[in-house]
């Protein structure tokens, strides 16, 4: 039976029971970047591999009746990509447009190649597995699904709590697991903060950076809120804090007030200002004041004044991208210069110069999509959309990763929740 044109309820088989437990276990493995199965292959690892031989086998074996809606939506992805692909390598011909050496391109040479780059291609390989993966969620998972998510987000801090720990004891990192290399450097990037005299690393587990470690952890942590995992919310909290980072910190921070004020607990955030005022009047004591002030400055005030070479690259490239896309012709700011052309430290600039103005406006309309899913629970579908808008901000302003499966991921759990309702609506 199909409700709404979105899934179809039918008694499960004896495929799609295994392909349900196969994305369980491709769950837990969905936080590690820093791996690849295949070394000197980009974008082997182990979920887009498991992903890419569940594809196969979907294409080989009688899926049920959501295979056909899985390829149907699939192949609207395909067709508006085609459409954006097609309309600005045609209009690269037509206009001749030229590549500034002051952007950053993913591909840093041949700056005189306008049609079609290699990172036309390869980005493209990225985006279609991380589709992949987000309509597996959509069309083959059960809430089971969620278990298993959470922990591969428990390995994930466990195995970050072990490098920030033996490198506290060691003074250096011992991470064992990365593989993956960016040309001659490594895909995880040790970054370390000082606090009272002590040299901790910030927190990146195997996602490669505290960046992505919060991008792929905070819409996850949002959520215990509503599922009532009270120790992976005390796991995630703790493990977010030991980025020291603004993103994450910014993120926590509306997020708590937010629901505070939805649940009407205005006591609590009397409480949270109280604790602000108790720093501030900690930082004035010598015995804090050294310390305290030090945190501040490298999570807040470098990044307020733009004296952090965060701020300062990421400010920059925004203010060059935007000037670069203003002087494009008409058409191309419209569908922009390719997708995978650029890869900005931010994906706002990075979406608007590779696929226009209308590329970041399907985008938005694509990743919002679940707005209109209806979910009956109010505190799951506020805990869902606010932590949503939120991953939305840190995707648009921070982190540039269109394919990082956590995102995907996310976006696809609304779609799993709202077909439970739908089952327990047609049992009754």
């Amino acid at each position: 039976m199909q409700i709404q044109g979105e899934y179809s309820l039918e008694q499960s088989t004896s495929v799609t029971l295994f392909f349900r437990r196969y994305i369980n276990a491709m769950a837990i493995f969905f936080p590690i970047a820093s791996f690849l199965v295949i070394p000197s292959v980009q974008g082997t690892t182990i979920v887009t591999v498991m992903a890419g031989l569940l594809f196969v086998m979907l294409i080989a074996l009688p899926a049920g009746a959501n295979k056909w809606l899985y390829l149907r939506e699939l192949s609207v992805f395909l067709a508006i990509f085609l459409v954006f692909s097609v309309a600005s390598q045609f209009i690269n011909l037509v206009y001749e447009i030229r590549l500034d050496e002051s952007i950053v391109l993913v591909n840093r040479g041949g700056v005189l190649d306008y049609f079609y780059r290699t990172s036309h291609i390869t980005q493209s390989l990225y985006l279609l597995f991380a589709i992949l993966i987000y309509l597996f969620i959509k069309y083959y998972s059960d809430e089971s699904v969620i278990k298993y998510i959470y922990w591969g987000i428990r390995l994930l801090c466990f195995y970050g709590i072990y490098e920030v720990l033996f490198f506290l004891i060691m003074g250096r990192t011992g991470d064992f697991i990365v593989n993956r290399k960016f040309g001659d450097v490594d895909a995880s990037f040790s970054q370390k903060v000082v606090v009272a005299g002590l040299h901790i690393l910030r927190m990146k587990s195997y996602t490669g950076e505290p960046s992505m470690f919060t991008f792929t952890v905070f819409p996850f942590w949002a959520l215990t809120y509503v599922l009532n995992r009270k120790f992976d919310k005390i796991l995630t909290f703790g493990c977010l804090a030991l980025t020291f980072s603004t993103t994450a910190y910014f993120a926590m921070g509306m997020f708590h007030t937010l629901w505070f004020l939805y649940k009407g607990k205005y006591k609590q955030v009397i409480y949270v200002f109280a604790f602000i005022f108790v720093l501030l009047a900690m930082s004035q004591l010598d015995a804090f004041r050294d310390k305290i002030a030090g945190i501040y400055e490298f999570v807040f005030g470098n990044k307020i004044s733009g004296n952090s070479s965060s701020s300062q690259s990421r400010g920059g490239n925004i203010a060059t991208h935007i000037a670069y896309w203003t002087k494009l012709n008409g058409w191309s700011k419209i569908f922009g210069i390719g997708f995978g052309y650029i890869r900005s430290t931010d994906f706002f600039t990075t979406l608007l110069v590779n696929n226009g103005l209308l590329g970041l406006l399907v985008f938005s309309g694509f990743f919002f999509k679940s707005f209109k899913l209806g979910l009956t629970d109010k505190d799951l579908k506020f805990c869902y959309f606010t932590g949503m808008i939120l991953l939305f901000f840190i995707l648009m302003a921070t982190v540039p990763e269109f394919a990082y499966p956590s995102m995907w991921i996310y976006l696809a759990v609304g779609y799993v929740w709202k077909n439970a309702e739908k089952m327990q609506t047609y049992e009754k």
